[in-house]
């Protein structure tokens, strides 16, 4: 009986060392999967922090973008009035030289192809020439801001 007690406490010892054993797979594996959930709680942190950084530079770009679209609309607004007002200044520099060619005729037929213009009509012919010129030189002002206006806009629109 007292061998048969032996055995049975062998045979114990042997289970539990087994079991021991089987308890340090265990908790080796636990500790296993605790560094991995510790690895994937450091990456989803990361990309946490990432995702952060890029919505507040997609949100500072579309602000950029918002005040980029707003400065072209006031620049194609300026452009616009420009071109406006420089054919305003060409319709009136026409009008104008209509008559300088109206009163050019005016002197031809009282004076005569060889005929010498009056003080009068000469004063008045200077006068109108130089308003004309005048307001060319306007237009030439307006124009170069058209351009420039219009590189402005090219230049916001390939931002």
């Amino acid at each position: 009986e007292r061998d048969a007690l032996q055995d049975q406490v062998a045979v114990l010892q042997a289970q539990v060392e087994e079991a021991q054993q089987q308890v340090q797979t265990v908790l080796s594996q636990q500790n296993a999967l605790a560094d991995q959930c510790t690895a994937a709680e450091v990456q989803r942190a990361n990309m946490q922090s990432r995702l952060e950084e890029g919505q507040e530079e997609l949100q500072n770009t579309s602000l950029e973008y918002d005040a980029s679209c707003s400065e072209k609309d006031s620049i194609i607004s300026e452009q616009r009035a420009l071109q406006s007002r420089v054919a305003g200044l060409c319709a009136e520099r026409d009008g104008l030289m209509a008559e300088v060619a109206s009163l050019k005729e005016v002197l031809d037929v009282r004076d005569g192809p060889l005929g010498a213009p009056t003080s009068k009509a000469d004063d008045s012919l200077h006068l109108v020439a130089s308003e004309r010129d005048a307001l060319q030189d306007q237009v030439a002002v307006l124009q170069a801001q058209v351009e420039e206006a219009q590189q402005q806009v090219q230049t916001v629109l390939s931002q």
